[in-house]
């Protein structure tokens, strides 16, 4: 068996072979645990980690046919997840996988989440359910909600992000058919972030992965225009060094919402006139999925890494301040 590698022992040009090993094999775990569940998060999308295994199940709701009567609605929410937190305990399927730290999550989304070690994979894997209104009707990768959706979410959203697993399917999508050199980039990205961030700071409140991928394809989109050929040292120091920069930030898409109606031009025009660092979720232009945390933190890490020998004199992407309408607007370093 190869000896792990070390990320801040590994020459640059040897990142290639880093993610290789850090890569997880997603089939071998799919048919063992997760047949015929849709996933969200990085079994999702396809860039799950080696020992670092993490899987989102989005858990539609039978009975809501509105962002409103979701809204309406909040203690039945909250019954849901009490009952399939006291199913799951008393799962015995579950229990034979020992699931440790069982627990309620609550945020702008609650959940139920746990960990669990199977046999097939000799690791541990934290599972996170998070119910949701199902608002779509297709999956298919270049599906695009109608306008109204998006006006009946800014018109019904209680707390800004509150419906955001409503389009997980999307925000699946959107990572899953990426190329395959991009997600080398974003597991490498990850890979640092959950080992050198969010490891030796267990107890701060630090942004999801989520806002790292995100982040992290924003980068490759402007700084190779969407290109298959490009150096993941390059990237990884690009993505660093933004992460410095955290509050310079300020992305948007408009890949699914769009300016077709005033409502939405308004409430998105107001998203981004917030405070820095902005970066609204692709399919919820409601979500800002990296307000509220402790991006100082991260951005300290960020400068570490940059000196060590994966990234050390690694020049970046050449980026620069890009502003397309109103709706996607970005502050780079020159």
């Amino acid at each position: 068996m190869a000896v792990p590698l070390e990320l801040f022992n590994t020459p640059a040009s040897s990142l290639n072979s880093f993610v290789a090993q850090c890569q997880h094999n997603i089939k071998e775990w799919k048919e063992g645990v997760v047949k015929a569940v849709r996933t969200a998060g990085s079994f999702g999308n396809g860039t799950a980690l080696r020992n670092l295994a993490e899987v989102e199940l989005v858990m539609f709701l039978i009975g809501f046919s509105s962002f409103q009567k979701e809204a309406s609605n909040y203690n039945h929410h909250k019954h849901v997840l009490s009952m399939l937190y006291e199913k799951l305990m008393d799962c015995p399927d579950l229990l034979h996988l020992q699931p440790q730290n069982l627990r309620l999550v609550h945020g702008v989304t609650s959940a139920v989440a746990f960990t669990i070690q199977t046999w097939e994979v000799e690791e541990q894997v934290t599972v996170t359910i998070v119910p949701a209104y199902r608002v779509l009707r297709s999956s298919v990768p270049n599906f695009q909600p109608s306008p109204e959706v998006y006006v009946r979410l800014i018109e019904d959203c209680p707390i800004l992000g509150h419906f955001s697993p409503s389009f997980s399917e999307l925000q699946r999508n959107f990572v899953k058919y990426k190329p395959t050199k991009l997600k080398s980039l974003l597991r490498l990205v990850k890979h640092w972030y959950l080992e050198y961030v969010k490891a030796p700071c267990p107890r701060a409140e630090l942004a999801p992965v989520y806002a790292l991928e995100l982040l992290t394809i924003n980068a490759w989109e402007t700084g190779t225009k969407e290109s298959e050929r490009f150096r993941l040292d390059k990237g990884l120091a690009t993505v660093l060094q933004l992460l410095i920069e955290y509050q310079r930030l300020c992305i948007s898409w408009t890949k699914y919402y769009t300016l077709q109606s005033p409502i939405i031009e308004d409430f998105v025009r107001n998203q981004l006139k917030a405070k820095r660092p902005i970066i609204l979720d692709l399919a919820d232009p409601t979500y800002n999925v990296v307000t509220g945390y402790r991006w100082d933190i991260v951005a300290q890490s960020a400068r570490c890494c940059l000196k060590q020998y994966c990234c050390y004199d690694i020049p970046n992407w050449k980026l620069k301040v890009i502003v397309i309408g109103i709706l996607w607007t970005q502050l780079f370093f020159a």
